[in-house]
């Protein structure tokens, strides 16, 4: 059937009233509301993910089944979802190559599941967490670009990922991650948002031909298609696992200061997390030792790095991208 047969069958539906529209894009900022929070100090990023984020993302996942209501409404939430995970995943397929380069692109979802837990190190739990909640911000940004802007040319889709972007950097999200005064990797974060906003635009553009196509999928498509994509992070990055200098890592912290273990040149677990004037303890198991700007690691001894400033930290022990590891720090 071509697609202007399709349209003939199955007309546009009258947009929603405007109301009800921004009440859900208002909605579908609960997710990075955690993030907000935390970057301009307002709560800690786990206080407002389990009490504002959790149930904002639990009321959006309930709204399309509610009686009251319409179907134009609920079209453009089923559509947004999925334009959402799809841009969510071009977005991150943009960046493999960067990160594979030995650019650490990624950083900021690992820092995300830390702040979640509101853990001192990384694990494999954190990783996970961090992932998924990076997934929820990519669904519930479709979600309010739908619920906004569905049926416009899908350059506005693009224009929406862009804005996104240019958000994070004139904010304290680039300070806090050193993009500031850094053009590479703004330029790589600005172009894995086209990524992202080129199939929300292009899915929210041809919004009842989208939504046609998922109801042809089945009537719980988008939760199959949601599930999916939550059940990819969690295989991905198994987060029952804990490697054994990690368990190292974790008794010799208890009491003190976070604690990673080094056996060649890597940090296990890879991040840690202290406050401002606060210390973290190098274990370190070669027989190389290290200087880093945040002071010395003796070989096959134990050295303190102290950080008197907030922010993230990249200490490296080798020449290699992936050597050493990272040190998250609070503000006060």
């Amino acid at each position: 059937m071509t697609t202007a047969a399709r349209r003939r069958i199955t007309p546009e539906r009258p947009p929603h009233p405007w109301p009800a529209r921004l009440a859900v894009a208002l909605l579908c900022g609960g997710s990075i509301a955690a993030l907000l929070a935390d970057l301009y100090g307002v709560a800690p990023m786990h206080a407002v993910f389990w009490l504002v984020s959790v149930p904002a993302m639990a009321v959006l996942a309930l709204l399309p089944a509610l009686p009251g209501v319409g179907a134009d409404l609920r079209a453009r939430i089923r559509v947004g979802a999925v334009a959402g995970a799809l841009g969510t995943l071009g977005y991150d397929l943009a960046r493999i190559p960067f990160a594979l380069a030995g650019l650490r692109v990624f950083a900021p979802v690992e820092t995300y599941g830390i702040l979640v837990a509101d853990a001192s190190a990384s694990s494999a739990l954190t990783t996970t967490l961090g992932w998924l909640y990076h997934l929820s911000n990519g669904v519930t940004f479709g979600i309010a670009y739908a619920v906004l802007a569905a049926r416009r040319p899908w350059p506005w889709g693009v224009g929406w990922g862009l804005l996104l972007e240019t958000v994070a950097i004139l904010g304290p999200f680039a300070t806090r991650y050193g993009l500031s005064g850094h053009p590479v990797p703004i330029v790589i974060a600005y172009g894995a948002h086209v990524c992202y906003g080129w199939p929300v635009g292009r899915l929210a553009q041809n919004l009842d031909a989208t939504d046609a196509a998922l109801r042809r999928m089945g009537r719980h498509s988008v939760a199959v298609i949601l599930v999916l994509a939550v059940a990819a992070v969690v295989l991905w990055h198994r987060p029952w696992q804990v490697s054994a200098p990690e368990r190292a890592a974790a008794a010799l912290s208890r009491g003190g200061p976070p604690v990673t273990v080094v056996r060649v040149d890597r940090f296990r677990p890879e991040w840690l997390r202290i406050r401002t004037g606060g210390c973290v303890l190098v274990d370190n198991r070669s027989a190389r030792s290290y200087a880093t700007p945040a002071g010395t690691v003796p070989a096959r001894a134990r050295g303190t790095l102290c950080f008197d400033r907030p922010g993230v930290y990249r200490i490296r022990l080798g020449t290699h991208p992936y050597s050493g590891g990272f040190v998250y720090v609070d503000a006060g």
